[in-house]
């Protein structure tokens, strides 16, 4: 069925879930494994920046508070020291 993103994108988002979170030890039951895909999901959404969108959190540029092409990322400052 297609969807706002290419196959390819959505196929790379489960192969990083597996191997980062749902393969990690044995899953016990199903419920486990859909509270561990619903963890990873917010995850991947709200915490961890995305390169395709400049360093940005997709949450963000989806309501308006980052640009998908202006990295917001903070930078640390290296002062001279003499």
């Amino acid at each position: 069925m297609p969807g706002p993103y290419p196959r390819e994108f959505r196929e790379d988002v489960v192969a990083v879930a597996k191997y980062e979170r749902l393969f990690l030890d044995e899953v016990p039951d199903a419920l486990t494994l859909i509270e561990r895909a619903e963890d990873y999901r917010v995850e991947y959404n709200t915490e961890r920046p995305h390169e395709a969108i400049a360093w940005n959190r997709p949450l963000e540029v989806h309501l308006g508070l980052a640009d998908p092409t202006t990295p917001t990322f903070e930078t640390e400052e290296i002062l001279p020291t003499t």
